[in-house]
């Protein structure tokens, strides 16, 4: 007993199916990967025209959403492919001899089936990925703001130094790493603005590593941007550290974390 499956998908030839109680093959592979379902054996069927005229043929339409599981458990099962042969041939009440042409009609379904569970898992991802998104954008400008400000206040360095790391933690639920690079380097800056250079140093050096190994080209000139701002800056602070001299009366003494201290000079005679 075998049974061709002339398969319509909405009145247009889709694919051959050849089935008998010992196996189920389809023409080419790319025909299970379109289904949706494992690959199985694929040959080229030829049918003699001979053998159509002889044969029994049977018209079937189906919901389109049938076929899926049908060729899978055909795949997965003996027992149901089996039955499904013997179920043809007593229905038709054909010889067993005989060949037995199904043609095998996928009509559009009226209803789709929904996944409402996964639906509700997908909609909460999306929207806490846009929420993510948007608060990151927002804490972009704040802390751009307070890092222009952080070259004259050190308060807004403070400032600008928390939103970096609160933007470091969006960009790890967000899973990318890249933009946490980022936060790290904006975080490296306000280290340099409240005198930090070592530390700031550091920061830049291992952001510049990542961009090379990742080959992120616009993070690496980020880098060599920040970079230039901390040569700047150390150019700024090491004449500061060699100078100990008096201004109206003070004495001008540098301690250590880039400060200024003052103290009054009393003259004796």
């Amino acid at each position: 007993m075998r049974v061709f499956i002339n398969v319509w998908l909405f009145q247009s030839p889709y694919t051959i199916c050849y089935i008998t109680e010992d196996v189920f093959m389809l023409p080419h592979e790319q025909h299970y990967k379109t289904i949706g379902v494992k690959v199985g054996e694929c040959y080229y069927i030829a049918v003699e025209e001979s053998h159509i005229s002889r044969a029994k043929k049977i018209k079937l339409g189906v919901n389109a959403l049938f076929f899926q599981p049908f060729v899978k458990e055909c795949l997965l099962s003996h027992n149901f492919r089996a039955n499904v042969v013997r179920n043809i041939y007593q229905t038709c009440q054909i010889p067993h001899y005989k060949t037995v042409f199904l043609k095998l009609i996928l009509e559009p379904s009226d209803k789709e089936i929904i996944d409402y569970a996964w639906n509700d898992r997908l909609l909460y991802l999306i929207w806490l990925r846009v929420e993510i998104e948007n608060a990151f954008s927002w804490l972009s400008t704040l802390g751009g703001a307070y890092s222009a400000l952080g070259d004259y206040f050190e308060h807004c360095a403070e400032k600008a130094g928390k939103i970096s790391w609160r933007q470091y933690k969006l960009s790890k639920l967000l899973g990318d790493e890249g933009l946490a690079e980022r936060s790290r380097l904006y975080s490296a800056i306000a280290h340099a603005q409240k005198g930090k250079l070592k530390l700031a140093r550091y920061i830049v050096r291992e952001v510049a590593s990542f961009a090379r190994q990742t080959q992120n080209k616009q993070l690496n000139r980020m880098c060599q941007g920040v970079w230039a701002k901390l040569k700047y800056l150390r150019t700024l602070k090491l004449p500061l550290q060699e100078k100990v001299g008096s201004d109206n009366g003070r004495a001008v003494t540098n301690s250590g974390d880039g400060k200024i201290e003052t103290d009054k000079v009393v003259c004796v005679k």
